[in-house]
């Protein structure tokens, strides 16, 4: 089979800061399937206002260009893998619709026929449209295929980062629930979110790591900016957007002054992190591409996922009204399974965390903090054992990473359950 992926984050985001994200990281492996013929990636097409305030061209740079036309280029990445790149000349429209424009523009005629050219110049036959946002279905019902497959990462109706409208993204949800062949969640929340979909299967795929990243890391390959900081360190690495608990962070700071908290990734709202940066014990180092991130792993003694629980969510009855999310924070976690704690894990890095979702299933490795003194009383705890016992400790929280929990094995129960999906609608998958 083909695969037409309309993916998260487009293959220009991840020249420039790797690929770490679930998209990424499945293209990659769906790659390595036998079964996976060609693999034709459309990047979200660009306007000239986003060229111009984020000062980023609108194709990718690398690759072999295997058909070129007015502002629209295929480029062959890999043996499988092929990019298509469109420029929008729409000015007005993008600056008014913001995110909304998203979806405008994946509906729009031009856009349509230069993925339909495309397809057809790479021969693409049995072909499977796998969606991973609300906002890029609109190829999918005006274009041929065998099969609509949609992948949800996150709610987008409840997510603290979309501060816009969200009109068109519960009209992408609607369409994914009565139009799916099949349905992948990264949560048990999102498969509850889409239990009433039309598609008989909802699949609960939870996230993945590639362990043999994060091995051993020489200590001549840290990076110099975390070298000068002082021992012990506690980490995050992520978006610091409001899912984060400021106030769980703060108090973390005030009352542990002898340990360095480091913080790398991005920050989606500045003014809200700033009263961070009055601790003296708070390192920002900026974003990393993905690439150099496990080096920065390495150099962490410890690692934490301070976010606020959601309201709605079990664990919220369990813990201290300080780390429970009001509703105007509008944080996600109960649609998450967070990325990190797989890296932090298949690194060796104790992890102290709040009741999120997702986490449960690694309680025996890890420390599910309740409170905040919960919270700092498990750092505490981690970096004695730290101390103790380095190797050991680092040998038996990698146990936890286990086969299952490989990208891989997730690549391929999806590739199987899109193989079972189109037998039953009758297509051969013969060569």
């Amino acid at each position: 089979m083909d695969l037409v992926i309309l993916p998260f984050q487009d293959w220009k985001k991840n020249e420039r800061e790797g690929f770490r994200e679930r998209d990424s990281h499945l293209i990659q492996h769906f790659e390595r399937d036998e079964r996976v013929r060609k693999i034709l990636v459309l990047d979200r097409p660009i306007s000239l206002p986003e060229m111009v305030w984020k000062r980023r061209g609108w194709r990718i740079r690398k690759g072999e260009i295997v058909k070129r036309g007015c502002f629209c280029w295929l480029t062959r990445v890999s043996e499988k893998i092929f990019v298509l790149d469109i420029f929008s000349g729409d000015i007005f429209r993008p600056v008014m619709m913001r995110r909304d424009w998203w979806d405008f523009i994946f509906k729009h005629h031009r856009v349509i026929q230069k993925i339909k050219e495309a397809m057809n110049f790479l021969g693409m036959e049995k072909v499977v449209f796998f969606c991973c946002t609300p906002l890029s279905t609109g190829p999918v019902e005006r274009l041929e295929k065998a099969l609509f497959v949609f992948d949800a990462n996150d709610n987008w109706l409840q997510h603290p980062s979309i501060q816009d409208r969200r009109g068109f993204i519960a009209q992408g949800y609607r369409f994914v629930k009565e139009k799916a062949d099949l349905i992948f969640t990264n949560s048990k929340g999102l498969e509850e979110f889409f239990s009433d979909a039309r598609a008989p299967v909802v699949k609960w795929i939870p996230m993945g790591v590639d362990p043999e990243r994060f091995s051993e890391i020489p200590p001549e390959e840290i990076p110099a900016d975390i070298k000068r900081i002082s021992h012990p360190i506690v980490g995050y690495n992520g978006r610091f957007a409001r899912r984060v608990n400021r106030e769980l962070f703060t108090f973390l700071l005030s009352s542990m002054p002898k340990v360095s908290f480091v913080f790398i990734g991005q920050f989606l709202d500045r003014s809200w992190a700033r009263p961070l940066f009055r601790y003296p014990n708070f390192y920002y180092l900026g974003h990393k591409h993905y690439s150099v991130y496990p080096a920065y792993l390495a150099a962490f003694d410890l690692c934490i996922i301070p976010h606020y629980v959601s309201p709605q969510s079990q664990a919220s009855q369990l813990v201290e009204a300080d780390l429970v999310a009001s509703d105007s924070k509008g944080t996600v976690t109960q649609y998450q399974d967070p990325i990190k704690l797989y890296e932090y894990l298949a690194a060796g890095k104790p992890v102290v965390t709040t009741p999120i979702a997702g986490v449960e299933r690694f309680k025996e490795y890890i420390t599910i903090a309740h409170s905040k003194e919960e919270f700092a009383q498990g750092i505490l705890y981690w970096l004695k054992m730290v101390k103790e016992e380095p190797e050991a400790l680092r040998a038996k929280l990698r146990q936890a990473i286990t086969q299952e929990h490989r990208w891989s094995t997730k690549a391929r129960k999806m590739v199987d359950l899109m193989v079972e999906r189109l037998k039953e609608k009758g297509v051969f998958l013969g060569r």
